[in-house]
């Protein structure tokens, strides 16, 4: 059992009770199914298919019923300048004519990550912070939700939340029954480690390992799984001959394979997040 899931962010509805009529939810983003290949002995999650990767799925829920409580911004100061969520949060916010505004350190725009690039084409709003370390960047974020915090929603770093996880394990736990495979363990990458616990919750039975993506993961983070640690740092993208045969996010999910290729089962599960 995963006893280190939080729960989820009080909505506005419940700090500021509404008199009469609640608001309905937004009907649900309709996402293509999931596509899950072989790959080299492997089976693997293909969500570098889908623009904008897993995180687009996992955060549609709690976006939505936040929308119908009122919600207008979703606010994060969590998202490194290699980080995906910068991407997930931006496309699922506007496909609900919200706005996605991020607190991130502040860089040259001429040096900016390709993803944050990315990003703003998106239309992400980005706050640059100036030595904006991750305690300040998040602080900024908090600073920001406060002014308005009834259209606006301040979300937790790595998107550590009770309906995220849910969403995570019910979009993984018929994967053999669907796909007609059997799996052997899981496998995935992980920082904050939302991922990871999401797949314990789906796959109680089964091993479960993660590969840190360059920083130390506390214990919670990491929850049942085994713990693997990369070679590479956090912001070092894999070398040519450690990427998987797939496109891969070169800082983030492609740092599992060649560990994988070592370690891990035939018939293991990899999740690929986006690439």
């Amino acid at each position: 059992m995963i006893d280190s899931v939080p729960y989820r962010f009080p909505t506005a509805e419940e700090r500021w009770p509404r008199q009469g009529e609640v608001a309905s939810i937004t009907k649900p983003y309709e996402f293509p199914k999931l596509v899950v290949e072989e790959h080299e002995g492997f089976y693997v999650v293909r969500d570098d298919l889908l623009e904008g990767g897993s995180k687009r799925r996992f955060v549609d829920r709690m976006i939505r019923e936040e929308i119908a409580e009122g919600a207008e911004e979703f606010v994060y100061g969590g998202c490194p300048a290699n980080g995906y969520a910068q991407l997930s949060l931006t496309l699922q916010a506007k496909a609900y004519g919200k706005k996605a505004v991020f607190f991130m350190a502040k860089r040259s725009m001429q040096n900016l990550h390709p993803y944050q690039k990315q990003a703003l084409e998106y239309g992400a709003d980005i706050r640059w912070v100036p030595n904006g370390m991750l305690q300040v960047t998040k602080a900024r974020a908090r600073e920001y939700f406060y002014e308005d915090p009834k259209k606006r929603r301040l979300l937790p770093l790595g998107l550590e939340e009770k309906r995220v996880f849910e969403d995570i394990r019910d979009l993984a736990k018929d994967i053999e029954k669907d796909y007609d495979i059997n799996i052997s363990e899981i496998w995935s990458v992980g920082s904050s480690g939302t991922l990871t616990r999401g797949l314990q919750m789906a796959f109680p039975d089964k091993d479960v390992n993660v590969v840190s993506v360059g920083h130390k993961m506390k214990q919670h983070e990491i929850g049942r799984a085994k713990l693997y640690l990369t070679k590479y740092k956090f912001m070092q993208e894999v070398k040519e001959e450690d990427k998987p045969p797939f496109p891969s996010v070169p800082t983030y999910d492609a740092k599992a394979w060649s560990i994988m290729k070592k370690y891990a089962k035939k018939g293991s599960l990899f999740w690929n997040v986006g690439k």
